[in-house]
């Protein structure tokens, strides 16, 4: 009894000196407790702004003008221009004029798109605009000049202005942007539209980055990738510097991906290249968490982005970002709202590039460094007016506008979805007539040269090979080229009157496949002069030019284009849009999207004639008899005081 009462007695000793065990929710909460309550604190302090009046942006306006308040001189003018830090622009009666010389002409025309705009509501001025990926003020150069930069650091004083890359100019990326991301308003609906595809719970949970080696501060997440590929897959792709593998690390270059298919992954990072990133208004869209690396490089719009609020802040160096990813992993709930926190704020107060505009160079100083238009400067237009009324986009009703439309290029002169789908369909014709005309020829031309050279002598079982391998090959191109031309030609012209049938009719019907055939057959035996052959199944019809010739070849197009036609529709009902649903969808979002411009721009002519109100009740009487009087004390022109001299 003794022994068992000192074996329990143990026991319970035994318990009490074990360090207790903490609950697995209890550890969870500490070890996160720093970045809970750092998002805590910043919600308590985030107070999002009005989208009225532009006033989201008044902070980074004031700011950036506050060093030109006393006035822009005509000797600082003088030499801002004369050290070329940026295109020389005026705007006198309402015409915008530039100096023929512009470093980047796409980012000029960019920038021109937006001032455009709004060309009617300005004054008269003078301006140097920066379209270089650098700023060209620091603050210790005395005095500011002013020079409109699209990013900067707080160690320069130049003013920022919207990125070119809102219309046009920005990195082009080959293949898959090879004239630059475009439109940022048309881009944001692609955008938007995958965002929708993949809704949060269906996203990757892997942390996702595709770019090039634009600066080593990306780096750190590479080589975190390749350590931890579960935890984050992040890869270099190749840009214009691209020589070897050094410049991407040692390994060969990852291929570029469509920034709509960075949408599937939940956690996208954001870095800077050689200034502020032209990636970082895209990824807001796609519901995402972001991480924005660094906080020194800044375009217009990040002040009212919020660290903790919109966004995941990272170190410059990155030595926090593993810390983070497990973070947001552990707690998927506060990541996701986070994400849907900068969607919103994005939905509700996207940036706005003529806006800012407007109300950054409104209050811009008003001098000139020449009387008149400097002799090498051109009109970049010749007038632009205040529009009293600002016509109601129109949009194709009658099959022949549609059809119009469909040969036009649109604003980033990109050919209409229509047309590149048959230029697709006609290189994939002609790749896969290719291989059906010249892998066969290709056996069968080898071995026919076997069997006729038995007799013959070689220098050596080399020459005999070579020998035999040319011949296959001449094989291969005669009869691939053969092939290939009659596909391509064939799927060519069926696809464009199918497609022209559709867009007339503005539908999609079996009748338009049967015409289509059989009008394919038509063309080609009128227009080619030769035995047209097509395999339907292994079987070659071969029919003679001439009247029963045309005749059979319809009925054979026609029967062709029916079960074709056929399974075309059943696979789009199968996907669940056809194609002619998915271009009246998209014509509708672009409809939507040009009535709200309409609207918008309506409603900012009504309010002109308040806002100018305003200003005048602002001005003092004092402040106005002073410039009037600074004015009169201005050396008088030359010209004009030899000619009263003379009187």
């Amino acid at each position: 009894m003794q022994r068992w009462e000192r074996s329990q007695l143990g026991l319970w000793l035994l318990v009490l000196l074990l360090p207790p065990v903490p609950g697995r929710q209890k550890e969870s909460g500490s070890k996160w407790k720093v970045f809970i309550d750092q998002i805590n604190r910043a919600l308590e302090n985030y107070e999002p702004c009005s989208s009225q009046n532009c006033s989201c942006y008044h902070g980074v306006m004031e700011e950036d003008l506050t060093p030109f308040r006393g006035g822009i001189s005509r000797k600082m003018m003088a030499e801002v221009v004369s050290r070329k830090l940026g295109t020389h622009y005026q705007i006198i009666k309402n015409r915008l004029y530039r100096e023929n010389d512009c470093m980047f002409p796409s980012r000029c025309s960019g920038v021109e798109h937006f001032i455009l705009e709004v060309i009617g509501r300005l004054p008269d001025m003078e301006m140097v605009i920066n379209v270089r990926d650098y700023p060209q003020v620091p603050k210790w150069m005395e005095p500011a000049i002013p020079v409109f930069s699209f990013s900067k650091t707080s160690e320069y004083h130049d003013i920022m202005y919207p990125a070119w890359t809102f219309w046009e100019g920005g990195p082009a990326v080959w293949p898959i942007y090879p004239t630059g991301l475009g439109r940022w308003d048309l881009f944001r609906e692609d955008l938007l539209r995958s965002a929708a595809q993949w809704p949060w719970k269906k996203k990757n949970s892997t942390a996702y980055f595709r770019g090039s080696r634009t600066s080593p501060e990306r780096d750190p997440l590479i080589l975190l990738s390749r350590k931890n590929p579960k935890l984050v897959d992040a890869e270099y792709t190749k840009n214009q510097a691209w020589k070897s593998m050094k410049d991407t690390l040692g390994k060969p270059a990852a291929k570029d991906v469509h920034l709509v298919d960075h949408c599937k992954y939940k956690y996208l990072f954001n870095f800077r290249g050689v200034a502020a990133s032209f990636r970082f208004k895209h990824l807001f869209l796609c519901g995402s968490l972001v991480f924005h690396v660094g906080d020194e490089w800044l375009e217009f719009f990040y002040p009212q982005l919020k660290p903790w609020v919109h966004y995941i802040p990272v170190k410059t160096d990155l030595s926090n970002v593993q810390e983070l990813l497990q973070f947001v992993k552990a707690n998927d709930d506060v990541a996701q709202e986070i994400a849907e926190r900068l969607g919103e704020a994005m939905e509700a107060r996207p940036p706005a590039p003529q806006t800012f505009i407007y109300r950054a160079l409104g209050p811009f100083p008003r001098v000139f460094a020449a009387e008149a238009v400097a002799a090498d400067s051109k009109a970049v237009v010749e007038d632009q007016k205040l529009p009293s009324y600002v016509q109601e986009p129109h949009t194709p009703e009658s099959g022949w506008d549609r059809l119009r439309e469909l040969f036009v290029k649109d604003e980033q002169q990109r050919t209409s979805k229509e047309l590149q789908d048959i230029y697709r369909a006609a290189i994939s014709a002609g790749v896969i007539g290719w291989a059906y005309g010249g892998i066969p020829a290709f056996i069968h031309a080898k071995q026919r040269y076997v069997e006729q050279s038995q007799a013959e002598i070689y220098h050596n079982q080399l020459d005999a090979v070579q020998s035999a391998h040319r011949a296959a090959t001449r094989g291969f191109i005669r009869y691939g080229w053969r092939w290939s031309w009659r596909t391509t030609v064939f799927v060519t012209i069926f696809n464009t009157v199918n497609t022209g049938l559709n867009v007339y009719r503005n539908k999609n019907a079996l009748s338009h496949y049967v015409i289509a055939g059989g009008k394919t057959f038509l063309l080609l035996f009128t227009f080619f002069n030769l035995k047209c052959g097509f395999t339907v199944t292994g079987s070659l019809f071969r029919i003679n030019l001439g009247l029963h010739g045309l005749v059979a070849g319809g009925v054979i197009g026609a029967l062709l284009g029916t079960p074709i036609g056929s399974l075309l529709m059943a696979l789009q009902k199968y996907c669940g849009e056809t194609v002619q649903e998915r271009r009246q969808k998209d014509r509708k979002a672009l409809q939507e999207l040009k009535l709200e411009e309409r609207k918008a721009r309506i409603q900012f002519t009504e309010l002109l004639p308040e806002e100018i109100e305003s200003s005048l009740q602002k001005n003092q009487p004092k402040d106005d008899a002073k410039k009037i009087e600074a004015l009169l004390n201005l050396p008088r022109n030359p010209s004009s005081t030899n000619k009263q001299d003379k009187d």
